[in-house]
């Protein structure tokens, strides 16, 4: 193999990389974010009940909101009153917009009930995402919009 026709190979996979970036940019990236963040969503929500269950004490994904938008959230749980952080927060992308639907809070009890029914969506450029949390089983699911 010589020198020239390695450069050719070189040239056509770099001329195939580009070509893949130009396709699948920057609203293709925004769309997997908004779709792993309604999962990780759900998993969080999954978390809270597990917790709630286990400990006897209720626990909530609190989120915090700016601007009028969601910004952040994170587990807390209610120990005789006192409310505490219990887990790390988590910071909501940019480029994805999540609608609480005017709540703050998805309790758990230590049932693994919610207090009420929650369906908050998760938006990306394209396409949106649902997580549905019904009170009486209080287990997350992600639909597509």
């Amino acid at each position: 193999m010589t020198l020239l026709e390695m450069a050719v190979v070189v040239f056509i996979v770099g001329l195939l990389g580009l070509a893949a970036a130009t396709r699948y940019g920057g609203a293709t990236v925004a769309e997997v974010s908004a779709h792993g963040f309604a999962r990780r969503l759900a998993l969080d929500c999954l978390q809270a009940r597990r917790r709630a269950i286990s400990t006897g004490d209720n626990h909530s994904l609190r989120f915090s909101f700016a601007g009028g938008q969601a910004t952040q959230y994170a587990l807390h749980r209610n120990q005789a009153g006192v409310d505490m952080v219990v887990d790390e927060t988590r910071t909501i992308p940019t480029d994805v917009t999540v609608t609480t639907g005017g709540a703050t809070d998805i309790e758990y009890t230590f049932t693994g009930e919610t207090i009420a029914s929650r369906a908050i969506t998760v938006a990306g450029p394209d396409r949106s995402w649902r997580v549905s949390i019904p009170q009486v089983t209080g287990k997350a699911f992600v639909d597509e919009l």
